[in-house]
């Protein structure tokens, strides 16, 4: 039996977990160590690259409008800002997954290649049995605190570039930022402005002189979601950051929009895969006395 068949068949049980973390040294790098049979992803985006392994089981998500589907042994790669969900077949799944920024992998594959490079990726999962290794190694190492400095360095640095080189686009580059049309990017300013109040369509359809049907449209073209949506995304990554600081849950609710703190509880943890709280923490399981994902 292969690598792919044990991991495919190992036996899922127990309750969802999750264990989130930062990497501070790698550009504040998130890493999420996760097991879910029953939490669901609401739609987001991220303004980092996706980068992971699944280690068991199955995973269903939709990504640019089509239904997708991540097994054990495959290597999962999104780009930044590409709007998906995720959801566990009927085994649950477990995995690994690293959020890099831009500039972390770009530089990587840059020193590389010894010239400036962006990478892009076209296919998100991806069979190989290597990258698959390195980067589920990596995670390991960085979550095992008696880690050695110089060698979680070298492996990041040689995973980070192996999926480069190996699987991305080094000729292109990232969409670049304000390609969409003056109302969209107008809109987009709105909301990022707007972000502790509540925004009715009709005012933002007035702010950028469209009607609301057809700011809808070009919206949902340009962005790939809905103001709504794009106006959520915000308001999560903006509690992420007040996260870091000493402002109390209820307070970070308020300051971003949301409700109250169960709301912002509840689209937070829809959006991340862990709560507020947990975050904050940096890493804490979803249920207490409850074991590791693989």
């Amino acid at each position: 039996m292969d690598q792919h068949d044990a991991l495919t068949r190992a036996p899922l049980r127990g309750r969802d977990f999750a264990r989130l973390w930062r990497e501070r040294r790698f550009d504040g790098m998130e890493c999420l160590n996760a097991r879910f049979h029953h939490h669901s992803y609401a739609p987001h985006t991220h303004d980092t690259y996706v980068i992971g392994v699944i280690t068991a089981g199955t995973e269903l998500y939709r990504c640019r409008g089509v239904e997708r589907v991540a097994r054990a042994g495959q290597v999962v790669v999104l780009n930044p800002d590409v709007l998906h969900d995720g959801r566990p077949a009927d085994s649950g799944y477990a995995y690994r997954m690293f959020y890099p920024s831009v500039g972390l992998l770009g530089q990587a594959a840059s020193e590389a290649l010894g010239r400036t490079v962006q990478p892009t990726f076209t296919d998100a999962e991806l069979d190989d049995p290597a990258l698959f290794d390195a980067i589920r190694s990596l995670h390991l190492g960085l979550e095992d605190s008696a880690r050695e400095t110089l060698r979680i360095d070298t492996d990041a640095l040689r995973a980070l570039t192996a999926v480069a080189l190996r699987h991305g686009n080094l000729t292109g580059g990232l969409r670049p930022v304000g390609r969409e049309p003056l109302a969209v990017r107008r809109a987009r300013d709105f909301l990022d402005s707007h972000l502790d109040a509540p925004v009715e369509l009709s005012d933002l359809a007035d702010a950028v002189g469209l009607s609301r049907f057809h700011l809808l449209r070009v919206f949902r073209a340009a962005v790939g979601t809905t103001p709504h949506g794009y106006l959520t995304g915000r308001r999560v990554r903006r509690a992420k950051e007040l996260l870091a600081g000493p402002l109390a849950l209820a307070d970070i609710a308020m300051a971003c929009g949301f409700c109250d703190q169960a709301h912002f509880s509840r689209v937070f943890k829809a959006q991340i895969g862990v709560s507020p709280g947990q975050y904050r923490r940096g890493s804490n399981p979803v249920q207490d006395g409850v074991g590791q994902a693989a």
